[in-house]
């Protein structure tokens, strides 16, 4: 059953409550005969009974029989009675639809007063979703279309729907620059006492683990990623300890040198002798 809300008032405001019929993908409203652009506003919350109080607001829109945008956002700070969100259409009718997790029997819908060609709530027990899928957002405290998640933990993804991290990013990164904190920088290699691997036993580990000896592997690396700072100390280590050993094997080409130096010195002495 669909209410008479009319689909062409561009400020059109109704509050139904609805019963979900079961678990999984529902239709909470309909854009009818969507042969063109249409935008628009919607809330759904719990209005009572067993359920805590829950709401989430969906902003979509759809660009005739070809695609379409939703974002979602609310201050209900976790809920287990849905997860996801989409726009679908048939070709003909278009659709906002929630995944439910629980079968809920008293849920609110209204539509917001923001809209264009305004969507249809229905009313009674919600029908089973369906249809192309034209954009999905999963549950956060704000998203859109899975490409900009705020969660409410504090992690916010970027390309990604969830992130563990408080800053995910799926794709590129630019920026003019970046500043990254880190403790215990290894200037105390160049400290008295410090214990200098021989190059012998760098080598060692070099046939053995096939990589160098404090530095991940690329497996390890591919697995769990590179953290910017530690990866920078543990660099700028290996850059001092291999100064040290150019250091140390300059003294020693320059003793030789000037061995060498006195040898020839001697042998140009016999030379005039004899």
């Amino acid at each position: 059953m669909i209410s008479t809300l009319s689909i062409d008032s561009v400020f059109a405001q109704q509050t139904v409550t609805v019963a979900t019929g079961g678990i999984g993908w529902k239709r909470v409203a309909v854009v009818l005969a969507n042969g063109g652009r249409s935008f628009g506003r919607l809330s759904i919350f719990t209005t009572g009974g067993d359920h805590t109080p829950v709401m989430t607001t969906i902003n979509w829109y759809h660009d005739w029989n070809i695609n379409g945008g939703i974002s979602i956002q609310t201050d209900s700070k976790a809920s287990g009675y849905w997860s996801q969100f989409r726009l679908t259409d048939d070709g003909t009718n278009a659709y906002i639809e929630v995944n439910f997790a629980v079968d809920v029997s008293a849920l609110a819908v209204m539509l917001d007063e923001y809209s264009w060609r305004a969507a249809t709530v229905y009313t009674g027990t919600l029908p089973d979703g369906g249809g192309t899928v034209r954009a999905v957002a999963d549950r956060g405290r704000f998203n859109i279309e899975n490409l900009f998640v705020v969660g409410h933990d504090g992690n916010v993804g970027i390309g990604t729907p969830s992130s563990t991290s408080k800053l995910s990013v799926n794709g590129q990164i630019r920026a003019k620059e970046i500043k990254v904190e880190a403790l215990n920088w290894p200037d105390y290699v160049f400290a008295k006492g410090y214990q200098l691997s021989s190059l012998q036993e760098t080598e060692k580990h070099i046939k053995e683990k096939g990589h160098l000896p404090g530095i991940p592997s690329a497996a390890e690396v591919e697995t769990n990623g590179v953290d910017l700072g530690d990866m920078n100390k543990k660099l700028l280590k290996k850059i001092e300890e291999l100064t040290l050993h150019l250091i140390e094997m300059k003294k020693t080409m320059s003793k030789q040198s000037d061995l060498l130096s006195a040898q020839q010195k001697q042998i140009n002495k016999m030379k005039q002798i004899n």
